[in-house]
C-alpha cells in the first residue's frame, strides 16, 4: 500500500457508557468516560477523514441523555468515581461535545473547514461516530460507508437507542459504498470488521516514518479488548452471527497488526487516546 503524508487525531467529545457496552462479560454498573474522536489524514488525494462524532443535536437532546441514563430523566447530578483523566467531564451530563458543531470545532485548530476534505468515512451509524454526516452533506463532502451498513439502515432495522436516521437520511449525501478491503486514498484503506454492526468498519493508514497504524472503531472500545482478546462487548444486530463476526473481526485485527507491526488504536479509550495525542505537524 502507498503511504500518506500525515496523521491527526480529533477528539470531538466524550460518552459515558457501561463497561458491559464495551466488553464481552464487562460490569454493567462500571462506567468509563469514553472519547468520541476520528483520524484525519493527509494523502496526494486530499484530506480523509475517518469517523465524526456526535451531532450537536444529539448532544443537546434530553431523549438522547434518557437514553444513556438507562431510561431515566436527568434530574440528578451524576454518581461518578473520581476521573483522572484530562479532559474533565461534566458533572450533570452523560455526554460533552466541544462547542457549536463539534466536526467543524475540531477541524479548526488545523486551519480547515468541513469542506476542504475530499473524503469523509464513517465507521457505522450509532451516533457517536456518524453524526458529523449532515455537516459534510452541506459542504459537498462524499461520505464511503460499507454497502452492507448502508442497506441495513435504510432496511429500518437499527431504530433502537444509539442510532437517529437523520444520520443517513441526510439531504445531499453523496454516498460512496464498500464492500471488500479498500484503499480509498494513498496510504488509507478500509477494513471491513463487522459485528458491532452488520457493515462495521476499521481504518488502515500507512505512514511513511510511523508506519502502520490501525483504527478499530468500535470493533474494540478498548485496550483491554486487545490485551484480553475480548470482543467488542455490543453487537446491535443482535444474533449468534453477529457474535461470531465480532470475534473473528478482532482476530483479523490482532493478525493484521502482528503482519505490519502496526499501531492498533481502539475506539473508546482515553488513555490511548491521549498517549497518541499528534504533535505540531501531524504523526508522520
Amino acid at each position: 500500500m502507498a503511504t500518506a503524508k500525515r496523521l491527526f487525531v480529533l477528539q470531538y467529545g466524550a460518552e459515558r457508557v457501561s463497561k458491559a457496552l464495551s466488553l464481552v462479560g464487562g460490569d454493567p454498573e462500571h462506567y468509563y468516560w469514553e472519547p468520541l474522536f476520528g483520524a484525519l489524514v493527509e494523502t496526494d488525494a486530499g484530506w480523509v477523514l475517518f469517523d465524526t462524532g456526535m451531532s450537536r443535536a444529539n448532544h443537546e437532546s434530553a431523549e438522547v441523555e434518557r437514553v444513556y441514563r438507562g431510561g431515566e430523566a436527568a434530574t440528578e447530578p451524576l454518581d461518578e468515581r473520581p476521573w483522572h483523566l484530562r479532559p474533565s467531564p461534566p458533572a450533570d451530563r452523560c455526554t460533552w461535545g466541544l462547542p457549536g458543531d463539534p466536526l467543524v470545532a475540531a477541524l479548526a485548530p488545523l486551519g480547515l473547514q468541513p469542506g476542504d476534505l475530499s473524503l469523509a468515512v464513517v465507521s457505522h451509524f450509532h451516533w457517536d461516530h456518524s453524526g458529523g454526516i449532515a455537516t459534510l452533506a452541506a459542504a459537498g463532502v462524499p461520505v464511503a460507508v460499507h454497502a452492507d451498513e448502508l442497506a441495513w439502515a435504510r432496511s429500518g432495522a437499527p431504530f433502537d437507542a444509539g442510532f437517529d436516521a437523520r444520520d443517513w437520511t441526510a439531504p445531499g449525501t453523496q454516498w460512496q459504498t464498500v464492500d471488500a478491503e479498500t484503499e480509498v486514498a494513498p496510504g488509507v484503506a478500509l477494513l471491513p470488521t463487522p459485528g458491532h454492526t452488520p457493515g462495521h468498519l476499521s481504518c488502515w493508514v500507512t505512514l511513511p516514518g510511523t508506519g502502520s497504524w490501525i483504527f478499530t472503531a468500535d470493533a474494540t472500545d478498548l485496550a483491554q479488548n486487545l490485551l484480553d482478546d475480548v470482543p467488542c462487548g455490543s453487537c446491535a444486530g443482535g444474533t449468534a452471527a453477529d457474535e461470531q463476526q465480532a470475534e473473528e473481526s478482532l482476530a483479523l485485527l490482532l493478525a493484521r497488526t502482528r503482519e505490519t507491526d502496526a499501531r492498533l488504536i481502539p475506539g473508546h479509550d482515553q488513555v490511548v487516546l491521549n498517549a497518541i495525542r499528534h504533535p505540531p505537524g501531524g504523526h508522520r
